[in-house]
């Protein structure tokens, strides 16, 4: 896999991480690089060099996405909140048949898919919210950091949504878009310092518990992330306000587009 294509499916699920209700990871499983990224994580030391080639084109894509996007992700939600879902919606849809063949047909995993779909959705559709109110604290940006790596880990789980419920969304997505202001520059490392040891921390606890999730339980876990990208799927379009014709037809153009470039670059 060229270091261009990595940096390129980079920028787009960092884009996808700082928007509210999507979840990075299943684009990373939509376009093949989300088991390559836990095994390169959890195996760094057996072929360092692969490994880390790997990491930091995809790692360098993800990161210049997350700090460009947070600076305009509130203009597109804003303005053109239907056009932008349609569009991530698209690169989630694009590879899911290529996901369908990596698990095993068995009756047992087409019931695990279809529990974790209903259940979720349900989940989901009862719109249970449980506001906690943030205090500007270190361990409150620590906690922040962990929420948001299990996000960026496990598929179907959007990590912004995790941050919006314990409050700091806004605060941490002001600072990574000012995180150039040296005015602000103490203000901003007294969030960016706990938030990115907590985000170190996680990665690696939820990634070793993932990848031991896909060596001992592969078809079982694959089976789950689908019934996952189902219903994270079926969420999003419901979600999708359609206020006229126009957006309509830019939104399934911009599906489309979406759908073909996860399907012809993913894995």
């Amino acid at each position: 896999m060229s270091n261009i294509i990595l940096i390129i499916k980079g920028l787009i699920i960092g884009f996808a991480k700082v928007m509210p209700g999507v979840s990075g990871a299943i684009l990373a499983l939509s376009m093949g690089v989300y088991d390559k990224g836990i095994m390169a994580i959890t195996n760094f030391f057996k072929d360092p060099k692969k490994n880390f080639n790997f990491l930091f084109y995809l790692g360098l894509g993800i990161l210049i996405s997350i700090i460009l996007g947070s600076r305009v992700v509130y203009f597109l939600i804003t303005n053109y909140y239907t056009m932008t879902m349609f569009l991530f919606i698209g690169l989630i849809f694009g590879s899911s048949s290529k996901l369908f063949n990596k698990r095993e047909r068995t009756n047992k995993g087409l019931l695990i898919t279809i529990i974790t779909f209903i259940g979720l959705t349900y989940l989901s559709l009862i719109n249970i919210h449980n506001n906690i109110n943030a205090t500007n604290s270190f361990f409150i940006y620590v906690i922040s950091g962990l929420l948001d790596a299990f996000g960026m880990i496990v598929p179907g789980i959007s990590s912004t949504s995790l941050l919006m419920i314990i409050g700091t969304y806004d605060n941490i997505l002001y600072t990574i878009s000012n995180i150039v202001n040296y005015n602000n520059f103490i203000s901003n490392m007294s969030i960016m310092f706990p938030y990115l040891f907590g985000i170190f921390i996680g990665i690696v606890i939820t990634s070793i518990l993932v990848s031991y999730m896909f060596k001992k339980h592969y078809n079982i876990t694959f089976s789950f992330i689908i019934g996952v990208i189902l219903s994270n799927l079926l969420l999003l379009t419901i979600n999708i306000p359609i206020n006229n014709i126009k957006d309509l037809t830019i939104g399934i153009l911009l599906l489309s587009l979406g759908s073909f470039i996860s399907y012809s670059y993913g894995d």
